[in-house]
Order: structure tokens, then C-alpha cells, then sequence
């Protein structure tokens, strides 16, 4: 015992006694936040869990907390060191703990380690918080995938979700998620901003990963060859076994499919037969000569749409169109909303809005005349926003709020139209809220697919939050943040071109965000509100010491708690704070825009590159493989750089002298020539063909024209010697 421990014993001796605990569960249920308590157990966990400790009796568990390090005391607690520790109880976010005001810890030599309590992973909660437990049964969603730290993970067990989290202090980072069915151990704990709900499993490295079956699963299971009526699912197997598929329209399968190698570690099963635009559901099953078996997890997979796949981008901050290749990025500036209304009101059936925030009147407007024109709109927001917009909507608008007041909460902002319509059905997402600042003023993009497949997994992901697959929500059944599961495909084909598709928090999306940063090969530019994530800025440091690739990017938020900003920076990061007027609100990347033959990709959505973006919000990230679409946020790029005076490109003479809009239109556009043009010249409409539908003259700055005569369609603007930009006309 050291002074320190000695003088505060003695302290303790002296005064008066009066909170003398029987035992941890005597603590727990009769002690408050604040009191100096005594308790003493064996002690459970190690450095796999930082530097909180778990101690255990035979009666309850309890985490203690030292604050940094256990520096101050004569060792660091191991497991099955037995301890006494006096000092104040005190909670952080949602967990129970003693300290880390601390007065005295005795180490009282070994003790036994308690078995670990066989549990359901519905039976995590309070009751067992701080205990040693085990799941038997266990299998991952994500299999297959690399765990990294401060992430939580799915797992299912004896038909139950729950999760586990893991720390970058864990030995299971870097470790590759199991895909064999697992006996799981680790310490109940919980994370909750409000203390209610949030209880998760912290293993205590790969030793509380124990395998339980025959032959594991060495890979997930993947998707190739998506068509409109078949796709091809593979694995691999440490073992040769006959593969097998089950699959359905729903999650209760139905039919059968076999491998088309029977003994083998590698399966490949193609399914045909199947419906355009619709989810599947489907496991893997290996079964061995001994009738002995392994099961994947059930995960839903899409089929190519019969919509048209065109992909639709725009932007309200400047571009630039000098590093242009086919297409001119579209600059909307502050008519960013009426196109977003355009959207809006073009739908024809339905409507589901998942928005963080509200208060534009122009899209106030767009919802009440889609509601007028009879299309059903159903409305999920965060609840501790103003949403002040939410007031004047149509009363036949329904709305659902996420109320528990974790992280920023419900921060998708996505737009579902006409699911079930495969010539209608469209998702609007991006980085924008529906709100007048974000669409007028703060650097966002819109990201706009016209397809069936996924529109119809956006709602899967919608109704999960909404609780029902009706109009009226069921609050009881709905799930938001760590308690929803990874219930939607992620690869799909949009228009011949790869799409993936994640959510957060159940998806593993800042994995696959590091996955593609690592596979760069040319090209590495992002745009970011911020980025605290030390994976992503490990990656992207990674990456510039690669003398492959140059990163270079833009951050707003460059001073904020665990910003990566400084880290980059230190370590030759080409980086740059957006320290000029109006936020970058941004949340994207583009990966080898210059490389078409390297894949060229964008990212984004909603997803800030945080710890709270991955682990608590909800929260939707599309992966776009296209070169076109790649160039068009390249475009976007080198404007936010202009913007910081960092990279004037020369100007060439493809040149955007006016703005079209709003885009889609339905009878009437307006042209708006650039500040430097005198009007006089004629603006073309082409058809997809290339034929000339439509010419006007520009008489004034803004001109409008009729375009209701047209047929609804893909149409190419173009102005002089200016590259095309595209007109959609519903």
C-alpha cells in the first residue's frame, strides 16, 4: 500500500462508518450518486477495457474508474486480483460506477474469477450491469469484416439482437469478425445518454471468442452478378461442405437453391428466376458428411431495378468547370430548394421524408401541394430540433419523432418517393437539411437515383424507425440508433453503374468508409464538417505516405474535441480549414476520379466521419462507383478549393454561362445567364438521341420558357460552346 492509500484508509478509519456496504449489489441498490462507498471483489477485466477495471462478488458487478491510469496506486489491476476499493459513486452515461474520485485501493492477493452467468442477449440489463456473462449461439451480421476500435457490433443469438462494443485499446482490433457460429463472453455495460436502454457486451479480447461449430464461414456472403431476375451469392468454408441456399421474399425463406459444387470450401449459388426490383432474403447453409451444419445469417439482397437508373447531382456552392470531362457539374446556388421542391411535388403516390431538421417555406410548399395533389406522407424527425416547418404542413401529413436526446439523433436527410412505382420510384439524400440555411447558404449536395431496388431498401430502413409499414407509426415497435439491426442490402445496380448502401449504426459504416480510403490508388479528396474519427485520419495519413496517392481535403470544423485536423496536418496531409463565409456541410469523398480504370467512386450522405455518426445516429451513406458522378463532385471540389485561394485552375472555354431551373421541371424553366454574359444568344434542348427539340433566345438575365409540350425525359442543355448539362422534365 503506498501513502496515499495508507493516509486515506486511515481517513477513512476515523470518520464515522455510517456507509459500510454488506456487498456490490448492497451498494448498487441502496447507495446514491455522490456517496463514498467501500466494495470488494475479484476483479474481472483488464486493459482489453482501457483503464475502467470491473470488479465482481457473488452477489453483483460494478466498474471502477481511476480516471487516466492506475499510476496513482501500487499496481494496475489484473484479472483475478482481489480488491477493495473505496470511493465515490458516480455514473457516466448510463453506467454505474466508483470513481474516479478514489481513496483507497487494497489489493488483497488472488482470487477466483466467477463463472461466467449464461445469458440471452435480451437479458443484458441493469441487473446484471458490471457482471461476467456468456451467450452461447452467437453469429455476426457483419462477419467477415475487420473489426476496428471504439465501433459497436451486431450479433444475433437464440433469435435475439444485441451488441458488443469494442475499444481501440481491445487485442480484437485488427482481428477479422468471425464467421463461425461463437460462444461469446465479456462484461455487461451499458452506454446511454439518458441512462435508459443501451446495454451492450465488452469482450475482453479474441480469448472470450470461443468457436462452436464444426466449419466456419471464412468470408461473408457476397453478391455478384446482379440482374433484374437473378443474382449469384458466394462463400468460403475452412472445411469442405455442401453449400447450400435459403431464400425468399421474406425473412421465412421457403426455397432452396444448391451450390453449384457440391464437397468444397468455395460456394457459389446463382438464384434465378426472381422479380426486377425487389429484396430477397437469403442464408448460406454448409452441411458436412456427418450431417453437422453451419448457418449464416439471414441478410436481405437486391435484384436490379427496371427503373431508368439516372443519377442526379447537384450542388448550391461553386464549381469548377474547367477540369470538367463529359458533364458540367450543376452550381444551383440559392435555388438549391425550388429544385428539391421540383423533386417533391413530382411525386405521384407517397412520400417518406426521414429530415433532421425543417424550416424552408419553399419546400413547407412543395409537401403541402404533393399532400393536395393526394400523395401519403409519412415524416420522421429528431425531437430535439425546432423542425419549426413541421407547423405548417398539411394535417395529412403524419410525423414521428426520435426523443431520446442521444448524439444528434435521427440526422438522416433523405427523401423516398414512390416505392412501389418502378417508372416513379426515386431517393433524394445528400448532405443538405431541409432547411432554408443548408439549401441556400452552408456548402451541401444533393444526390438523386430514380430506381425501384433502392427506394424500396431506403423504406425498409424508414419503417424500421417508423415502427410499422403503415401510415400511422408505432412508437413501441420503432427502433432508432444502436437498437436497430442491419436489415437492408447493400449492393445494388443503379442505371449499369455500383451502389452501396449503408446505415448507421448497425451497417459498419465507417469500416467500409476505411476500406475504400485504403484501396485508393490515384486520387483522394474529401470534403468534411469534420472528421474525428483516428481510423479514418490513420487511413488517410497511411494513404499520403503511400507515394501512390496525394490526399488533399477541406474541414470546417477544425477545432473541435478529437478533431484529426492538427494530426493531418502534422503528417504532411494536404488539408485545409474552411475558414471562409458560410459552413462546408459536406460529408463526402471521391476516390481516383482521374483513374477510370482504377474505379472511380464518390462518398456521402449524412454520415459525419465521427465516433456519434457511427456508434449512436441514425445516419445513411451511399457508395457511388461512377465515373461521371466522380467527376462531378471533383468539379465540386476544385471550386471549395478556389474558394480558400488554394488551386486556380486556368480557365478553358467549356464554360457554364447560365443555370437552369428548377431541375426536374414540369411545364416552365428558367434560364439564368451568368453575371459576365450579355444576353442575345440561344440556349438548345437534345433529346437523348442528340436531336434538337428545343431553341430559344436569351433576351434578359433570366428567361423563362415553356417546356410543358416535351415528354417527360433526360434532356441535354447547352449554351454555346459550353459541355451539356442535364434536364430532367417529368
Amino acid at each position: 500500500m503506498n501513502l496515499k492509500t495508507t493516509l486515506a484508509a486511515a481517513a477513512l478509519l476515523i470518520g464515522v462508518n455510517m456507509m459500510a456496504q454488506e456487498n456490490i449489489l448492497d451498494m448498487r441498490e441502496n447507495y446514491t450518486i455522490g456517496q463514498t462507498v467501500t466494495v470488494t471483489g475479484v476483479v474481472t477485466s483488464d486493459d482489453n477495457l482501457g483503464s475502467v477495471r470491473y470488479l465482481q462478488d457473488a452477489t453483483a458487478g460494478i466498474a471502477l474508474y481511476p480516471g487516466e491510469d492506475w499510476s496513482s496506486w501500487d499496481a494496475t489491476p489484473q484479472i483475478g486480483d482481489s480488491l477493495s476499493v473505496t470511493g465515490e459513486i458516480t455514473e457516466y452515461n448510463g453506467l454505474l460506477e466508483v470513481g474516479p474520485n478514489l481513496d483507497a485501493v487494497d489489493f488483497l492477493g488472488t482470487g477466483t474469477v466467477p463463472d461466467p452467468l449464461l445469458i440471452s442477449p435480451s437479458e443484458m440489463n441493469e441487473s446484471l450491469e458490471g457482471q461476467l456473462v456468456r451467450i452461447n449461439g452467437v453469429t455476426f451480421p457483419l462477419a467477415g469484416s475487420v473489426i476496428t476500435g471504439n465501433n459497436t457490433y451486431d450479433f444475433n443469438a437464440s433469435g435475439e439482437t444485441g451488441v458488443f462494443y469494442v475499444r481501440t485499446s481491445n487485442s480484437l482490433v485488427g482481428e477479422q469478425l468471425s464467421g463461425c457460429e461463437i460462444d461469446m463472453m465479456g462484461i455487461v455495460s451499458q452506454f446511454s445518454f439518458d441512462g435508459t436502454g443501451g446495454y451492450q457486451l465488452l469482450p475482453r479480447g479474441p480469448v472470450d471468442l470461443i468457436p462452436a461449430s464444426a466449419v466456419c464461414f471464412t468470408s461473408p456472403v457476397s453478391q455478384t452478378n446482379l440482374a433484374t431476375t437473378s443474382f449469384t451469392l458466394s462463400w468460403n468454408t475452412d472445411l469442405a461442405c455442401d453449400g447450400t441456399i435459403e431464400y425468399g421474399m421474406t425473412e421465412d425463406l421457403g426455397m432452396t437453391a444448391n451450390a453449384l459444387q457440391s464437397n468444397t470450401p468455395n460456394h457459389f449459388v446463382n438464384l434465378e428466376g426472381l422479380e426486377a426490383g425487389s429484396i430477397y432474403y437469403a442464408r448460406a447453409v454448409c452441411t458436412l458428411a456427418d450431417g453437422s451444419s453451419a448457418t449464416s445469417t439471414i441478410r436481405p439482397y437486391a435484384t436490379v431495378s427496371e427503373s431508368s437508373g439516372d443519377i442526379h447531382v447537384y450542388f448550391n456552392g461553386a464549381v469548377d468547370h474547367s477540369v470538367a470531362t463529359e458533364e458540367l457539374a450543376m452550381s444551383l446556388g440559392t435555388d438549391m430548394n425550388d429544385t428539391v421542391a421540383s423533386w417533391i411535388t413530382s411525386a405521384q403516390h407517397t412520400l417518406d421524408v426521414a429530415a433532421y431538421n425543417f424550416n424552408d417555406q419553399t419546400l413547407q410548399e412543395a409537401f403541402n401541394t404533393a399532400a393536395a395533389n393526394g400523395v401519403q406522407i409519412r415524416w420522421i424527425y429528431e425531437g430535439q430540433n425546432a423542425n419549426i416547418g413541421l407547423n405548417s404542413l398539411d394535417e395529412s401529413i403524419v410525423t414521428h419523432p426520435r426523443t431520446d436526446n442521444e448524439g444528434s439523433g435521427m440526422h438522416n436527410k433523405f427523401i423516398i418517393a414512390d416505392a412501389e412505382y418502378t417508372e416513379l420510384a426515386f431517393v433524394l439524400t445528400g448532405s443538405t437539411n431541409l432547411t432554408t440555411g443548408n439549401l441556400v447558404s452552408d456548402l451541401n449536395n444533393v444526390i438523386i437515383f430514380e430506381d425501384q431496388s433502392l427506394a424500396r431498401s431506403y423504406e425498409l430502413e424508414f419503417e424500421e424507425m417508423w415502427g410499422s409499414d403503415g401510415m400511422i407509426p408505432d412508437a413501441s415497435n420503432a427502433k432508432f440508433g444502436p437498437d436497430k439491426t442491419w436489415n437492408t442490402p447493400v449492393d445494388f445496380m443503379v442505371g449499369g453503374s455500383h451502389v452501396e448502401l449503408y446505415f448507421s449504426p448497425s451497417d459498419g459504416t465507417t469500416a467500409a468508409i476505411q476500406a475504400e480510403i485504403e484501396a485508393a490508388n490515384a486520387d483522394f479528396e474529401f470534403a468534411l464538417l469534420t472528421l474525428t474519427r483516428d481510423d479514418l485520419g490513420d487511413a488517410i495519413v497511411a494513404l499520403n505516405e503511400s507515394f501512390f496517392v496525394n490526399p488533399i481535403g477541406a474541414i470546417e470544423q477544425v477545432n473541435t474535441t478529437g478533431s484529426e485536423f492538427d494530426y493531418l496536418v502534422e503528417n504532411g496531409v494536404q488539408v485545409y480549414a474552411h475558414d471562409i463565409s458560410n459552413d462546408l456541410h459536406h460529408k463526402y469523398c471521391i476516390i481516383d476520379h482521374s483513374e477510370v480504370g482504377s474505379d472511380p467512386m464518390v462518398i456521402t450522405g449524412s454520415h459525419n466521419w465521427s465516433s456519434t455518426a457511427e456508434n449512436v445516429n441514425d445516419e445513411n451513406t451511399v457508395i457511388v462507383h461512377d465515373a461521371r458522378i466522380a467527376n462531378l463532385y471533383h468539379q465540386e471540389f476544385q471550386g471549395i478549393l478556389n474558394g480558400l485561394g488554394v488551386a486556380i485552375t486556368e480557365a478553358e472555354t467549356l464554360q457554364a454561362v447560365c443555370t437552369v431551373f428548377p431541375n426536374p421541371a414540369n411545364s416552365e424553366i428558367s434560364v439564368r445567364l451568368n453575371s459576365s454574359e450579355t444576353p442575345g444568344d440561344w440556349l438548345q434542348l437534345r433529346d437523348i438521341s442528340g436531336r434538337i427539340v428545343l431553341e430559344f433566345q436569351l433576351l434578359a438575365t433570366t428567361t423563362q420558357c415553356s417546356v410543358g409540350h416535351l415528354q417527360p425525359g433526360i434532356y441535354l442543355a447547352t449554351y454555346g460552346d459550353s459541355l451539356p448539362t442535364r434536364l430532367v422534365i417529368h
